[in-house]
């Protein structure tokens, strides 16, 4: 497993960067990085899980460990599910290297700047997709700062 950081200054209050990060409507403006058509259902709750897909390929579902509101949200990927979200069969290596990969937010205040920073721990096989990370942050900033 690889440990990668992410991480960018957004002109707002740690309050707003928060609430957009978790808003479903903000969502796909930045997760393009990814694909275009992201999005996702399920509850920000510590407990619950959220699914994470576009709706003609793919995508992943979390659990969601932890989350301090304007702090911290910990997750840890536990399975793969379909354009419908429905959970599939591991059936490639790939997706079996996914599982269990962990992606945490911390949320930094600095007066009225917030640092965002996103660690993504997972197989070196997924780096390269990882590294969308740098764009999704730009992205998000933007729709922040908007």
């Amino acid at each position: 497993m690889k440990r990668l950081t992410y991480s960018i200054k957004i002109n707002k209050p740690v309050n707003l960067v928060y609430e957009k990060l978790l808003d479903k409507e903000v969502y796909p403006a930045w997760a393009k990085a990814w694909g275009e058509g992201m999005t996702y259902e399920g509850e920000w709750k510590e407990g619950q899980h959220i699914s994470f897909f576009d709706k003609t390929q793919s995508g992943t579902k979390v659990l969601i460990e932890r989350i301090v509101p304007h702090e911290t949200i910990k997750m840890k990927h536990v399975a793969m599910v379909n354009p419908q979200n429905i959970e599939v069969p591991l059936t490639d290596q790939m997706m079996r290297k996914w599982i269990g990969s962990r992606e945490d937010y911390f949320f930094r205040k600095e007066g009225d700047v917030t640092t965002l920073e996103v660690v993504m721990v997972a197989d070196e096989a997924f780096e390269a997709m990882m590294n969308a990370w740098s764009q999704a942050l730009q992205l998000f900033k933007s729709a922040c700062e908007a």
